[in-house]
């Protein structure tokens, strides 16, 4: 069996440099043939002397085997020195960990806070070229300046019915909406018979349950990615404990119907 807790080095291929405190790595893994992963799953990426902290994969599960990529948001120590590594540079890393989201059956409606469409590019990836089902996105964030993946927008306009909304008006030659994501789901139609994914700060998930459970999506329909500290990535060291779950083996992606009954997720 496996040591889940042992780390290995991986090589950073390329960098994208998102914005001012955003990075996007493109790792090259050894023993890269066996590797695979769920779009939802995450990695414990680090630093010798530095240590470790839990990144979601942002790119297409099925180029897995050639290489993964994650996406860094400056936060503190670590992440400040993962976001200034270059092209040769290594990281540590372990993982896949958690359970990822569910397979995709059905039409689909993508919300994303700000650095929260990272692991759910991997569910755009995987499946916005398929025609039995409609994906339907949403994208809110501050403004431009701290909008990722901007070069992938107009392209995903083609095969998605995408949504952005920035708090604060963009000069960007893009069709923004101006205000906050839960105004852009409240003004628009929902595609029927969906699945929700939902990725952001946690401060939002109360208010987009609620507008959605307004609009008639079950709650065993919508499925929210979450984030807390955790140290070990396999339920061992309970810092990302949620009622009777832990985040890190449990989750992070947990239905409503579960998380309405946890206090900070009530509406």
């Amino acid at each position: 069996m496996e040591n889940n807790l042992k780390q290995k080095f991986a090589k950073i291929v390329s960098v994208v440099k998102e914005t001012v405190s955003v990075s996007t790595l493109i790792l090259g893994l050894p023993e890269q043939d066996n590797f695979a992963f769920r779009a939802g799953q995450f990695v414990m990426i680090g630093i010798p002397g530095f240590g470790e902290c839990p990144l979601g994969i942002s790119s297409n599960p099925a180029d897995a085997q050639k290489q993964i990529s994650v996406t860094v948001r400056q936060a503190g120590e670590l992440t400040e020195k993962l976001n200034q590594l270059k092209k040769g540079d290594c990281v540590t890393f372990r993982g896949p960990f958690g359970n990822g989201f569910p397979e995709v059956a059905s039409n689909l409606i993508l919300i994303a806070g700000g650095c929260g469409i990272a692991p759910l590019m991997a569910v755009i990836l995987e499946n916005q070229k398929r025609k039995d089902i409609k994906i339907q996105i949403f994208i809110g964030c501050k403004d431009a300046a701290t909008l990722i993946y901007k070069e992938k927008y107009k392209q995903l306009q083609k095969t998605c019915d995408l949504s952005v909304a920035l708090e604060q008006k963009s000069l960007l030659k893009f069709g923004f909406i101006s205000g906050s994501v839960i105004n852009a789901i409240a003004k628009k139609k929902l595609v029927a018979d969906a699945k929700v994914f939902i990725c952001g700060p946690e401060a939002m998930y109360s208010s987009v349950a609620k507008i959605l459970l307004e609009k008639g999506i079950a709650p065993k329909d919508i499925y929210m990615s979450l984030e807390k500290r955790m140290h070990c990535g396999v339920g061992v060291c309970e810092h990302c404990a949620i009622g009777t779950k832990y985040i890190c083996k449990d989750g992070p992606v947990f239905d409503y119907e579960f998380l309405k009954n946890i206090d900070k997720y009530k509406i």
